[in-house]
């Protein structure tokens, strides 16, 4: 309600509590701008329980696209006989059964030595370059008469040569050592000299590729100690040397793909409720009366509903539907996960309930997890999508609103201001009228003398 900076005090002429009945009709005058600022909070509340929907919606997409994947929906359970020589894990969709490997070598850094010079801070004595060649690219560190082994180690570490030197001291003398940052034979370091300057390097660990054999039949090399291709699906890892061979088993590991997918479920559900709360259903009350039955969210819901209800648009194998692999919708539109029915899909036909997730992509044919990620982008595209174009309007309501109010509080300061001043000219003629009344009364007074 507006108010008058100025003090007044109503009534002094005629004895009415001018001030109260001004308070009163203002009440009354400032009903429309109560009713829009209540209808602003309701708005803006209901514009935050869209945006934080929206945000739930969001989180089902990136659940989905967390398993719109051959490899993000598979799960293996992969078993090396012995893990200290051998690792395995899977990144893809390797074969289940078992797999003999030997590790016939490890990759190997070069690891050198110089001739033993008195001591690390002695002068060498030599002028020149020591060179560091690797993989045909030399790197030359000039040599002063004055420098020491540290004073080198320290020059060779200020290169950008993929070596590392250090000085050591043994019972016999110091030693200049330096030793490559990369295995594999193709990073083998190569030393050589110019000048005077002789430090008679000498190799004692050459660099070298990893190697091993799968099932005594395939053989592989890495220049590191990881190999991605050598059987499909896995990554295998050697860390020893062991000819004997290692068993790698691989199983499907079902408790692990039904918690991915219960994830997803969960996150839809956060949304199915997130909806109920916002727009009421059934007997939950919406949380927001301008929300109440609102057909964005309701739309919304329905939407996300029928796309992951749907057959699979396409898709030709054995199963064509979630329902049917156990992931199914309750009267409420949550969604439940039946473990053993998966279970049992998965042991039936396990690649026909994979393309249900992830699609069949020598066929052109989108699975449920990319299906429920473009509904969801229809619902929350910034420009035209579904809430997105209901939070729109809820702003450009907010804007209309905003303006109402300040046109209805300059509409209430100015009948203020006319109220105060009709109600002192009342106040003025009545103390005119007053003084006419005393004057008169006097003047009849004197004539009754």
């Amino acid at each position: 309600m507006a108010s008058n900076p100025a003090i007044t005090f109503g009534g002094l002429a005629s004895g009415l509590d001018t001030n109260a009945i001004i308070d009163g009709l203002l009440k009354v005058e400032a009903i429309p701008l109560q009713r829009n600022q209540s209808r602003q909070q309701n708005v803006t509340s209901a514009k935050s329980t869209l945006s934080s929907l929206l945000n739930t919606l969001n989180a089902v997409k990136t659940a989905a696209q967390g398993l719109d994947t051959a490899s993000e929906f598979a799960a293996y359970d992969v078993d090396s006989s012995d893990s200290a020589s051998l690792t395995a894990s899977s990144n893809g969709s390797p074969s289940e059964g078992s797999y003999k490997v030997k590790v016939n070598s490890i990759a190997q850094v070069t690891r050198a030595k110089s001739s033993v010079q008195k001591s690390a801070t002695s002068a060498l004595e030599q002028d020149g370059n020591f060179d560091i060649t690797i993989d045909g690219t030399t790197t030359s560190v000039a040599v002063a008469l004055g420098d020491s082994l540290t004073t080198l180690a320290a020059n060779i570490n200020a290169t950008s040569a993929a070596v590392t030197a250090s000085v050591v001291t043994d019972k016999d003398g110091s030693y200049l050592l330096v030793v490559g940052q990369d295995t594999g034979a193709t990073n083998e370091v190569i030393f050589g000299t110019t000048g005077s300057v002789s430090l008679a390097m000498s190799t004692y660990q050459n660099a070298a590729d990893a190697e091993i054999v799968v099932d005594d039949q395939f053989t592989f090399t890495s220049s590191s100690n990881t190999f991605s291709n050598a059987i499909e699906g896995l990554t295998l890892t050697a860390k020893k040397v062991n000819a004997s061979g290692i068993t790698v088993e691989v199983a499907s590991d079902v408790d692990a793909q039904a918690a991915k997918i219960q994830s997803f479920v969960d996150a839809y559900n956060s949304a199915v409720s997130a909806g109920h709360l916002a727009s009421g259903w059934g007997g939950i009350k919406a949380s927001n009366a301008t929300l109440a039955g609102d057909s964005a969210v309701r739309g919304s819901l329905d939407l996300l509903s029928r796309t992951v209800a749907g057959s699979i648009p396409g898709l030709t194998g054995k199963y064509r539907q979630l329902a049917a692999i156990g992931v199914s919708l309750t009267q409420n539109g949550s969604m439940k996960l039946d473990k053993s029915k998966l279970k049992t899909a998965l042991a039936a036909d396990a690649r026909s309930v994979a393309q249900v997730f992830v699609g069949d992509s020598d066929a052109g044919v989108d699975g449920a997890m990319k299906l429920v990620a473009s509904a969801v982008d229809r619902i929350t595209k910034s420009k035209d999508g579904i809430l997105s174009l209901r939070i729109s309007q809820f702003e450009k309501a907010l804007t209309r609103l905003e303006d109402d109010a300040e046109s209805l509080e300059r509409r209430l300061e100015s009948f203020e201001a006319n109220l105060r001043k009709r109600f002192a000219a009342l106040e003025d003629a009545v103390s005119k009228i007053q003084s006419q009344s005393r004057g008169l009364s006097g003047f009849t007074s004197n004539l009754s003398k």
